[in-house]
This record gives C-alpha cells, structure tokens and sequence, in this order.
C-alpha cells in the first residue's frame, strides 16, 4: 500500500472518486463500477486486536466516535460517516475536534473516552499545500488521540486522507486508510467497518511497519 501511495497511484485513483462526490453524495446511488473503486482505496492497515468488523461488539455497545480535523469543516467533516454507521443501528457519539478546540473540549473528550465500549478516531489530517497544519492533526486532537491509546478501551483509527498518521501515533493497534474524505468514500468506509462489505486490500507486516516508523532505514523487509 505504502509503495502504490509513493509511486502515485493513489493520486490516480482519486481524481475520478473526487469527481464522483460533486454529483452524488449518497455512495449505493453511483453505478457497480464506482462503488467498487470506493471499496478498494480502502485498506486494513492493521488489525492486532481483531476489531474489524464490528460483528463481535454489542448491539447495544457505547461507541464514541472522535472526529479530529485540520480543516475548517467541524461542523460537517465527519457526517457521511457518522450517518452511515448510524443506519446500521449503531448508537455513535460524535465529538469533532480542530485546531479551535478548547482545554474543556479536550478534557470533555477524554472522559467520555473512559466510559465508551469501542472508540473511532476519524482522521482528517488531509494534505493541503501552504496551509498551517496541512499534514497533521491539530493540537487538541493529538493530545486527545494520545490520552486515549494510552487508556484500556479499544480503538479503530481510520484515516480519511494521509496514510502516514500512523507515524505519529503508532499505538494504534486497527488502522485503516481510506485515502480521502469524500462523503461516498467515508459511507463505504463504514460499511467496511460493519462488515457489510469485505476490505479488498490488507496490508503486509512490513507495509505496517514502514508506515508506522519515523526512521524508515530501520525497517528490515520480511
């Protein structure tokens, strides 16, 4: 996977997913053809704890879902995923964090992390060019992601843009990467996530690693 995002295949395969969202937000109303290129930008990074799919969580399980961007979309980043997880049934509480968020919003974020059966950190650390935090995620939301890898309830991440996140918080034991957050890309996401549809690409052990380590001479190739 790491190598088809450095040999810029990935930018391939987002132009046409990007030109299919500014027609069509609902992603089972695009033609079989489109829906499978959705389902195959996503990739299973890891899986240590075996959370994906959901079938072993509880139906009636508390799933907090942590949206943290570095955009200016707070209010509507994480909605076509959100929606989507919720027409399974699923009972999901959405925080959204951003480079606005508050010491109180952090805090807030942090306890409801303790009381959650599974948590979802949604990231969108979307590159953009000039911008300040164009990379990354913003500050309140690492110090959250960080307080929460460092607690007992489980974790998916998912990264609805850079594949390199992981770099910076490689405890994160389910990782997955949907190269892009557009609304039908996020809604397929979710349907991988419950299981309604397979994850086409699952990387190998030393894509894992390569994405998960900041000295990359380090990693050795099985």
């Amino acid at each position: 996977m790491a190598a088809k995002y450095d040999l810029g295949l990935v930018k391939e395969r987002l132009t046409p997913i990007d030109t299919i969202d500014r027609d069509s937000v609902e992603h089972w109303k695009l033609p079989l053809s489109q829906l499978k290129s959705l389902e195959h930008a996503i990739t299973l990074v890891r899986d240590e704890n075996k959370l994906v799919p959901l079938a072993a969580l509880k139906p009636d399980a508390k799933v907090l879902n942590i949206a943290i961007t570095n955009g200016d979309d707070r209010a509507t980043v994480a909605t076509p995923f959100v929606s989507r997880l919720a027409k399974s049934g699923r009972k999901v509480e959405t925080i959204t964090l951003d480079e606005r968020s508050s010491d109180q919003e952090v805090q807030k974020t942090i306890e409801l992390a303790r009381s959650a059966d599974l948590i979802i950190a949604s990231l969108y650390g979307r590159v953009r060019s000039g911008q300040k935090g164009s990379v990354g995620l913003p500050d309140a939301g690492a110090k959250v992601l960080n307080a929460v890898i460092g607690g007992t309830t489980p974790i998916i991440g998912i990264s609805f843009g850079n594949p390199y996140l992981l770099q910076g918080f490689s405890g994160l034991r389910t990782y997955i990467v949907a190269y892009g957050d557009m609304p039908s890309l996020q809604q397929a996401t979710a349907r991988a996530v419950l299981g309604e549809i397979d994850i086409a690409w699952k990387a190998t052990d030393f894509i894992a690693r390569t994405l998960s380590t900041r000295n990359w001479d380090t990693v050795e190739s099985d």
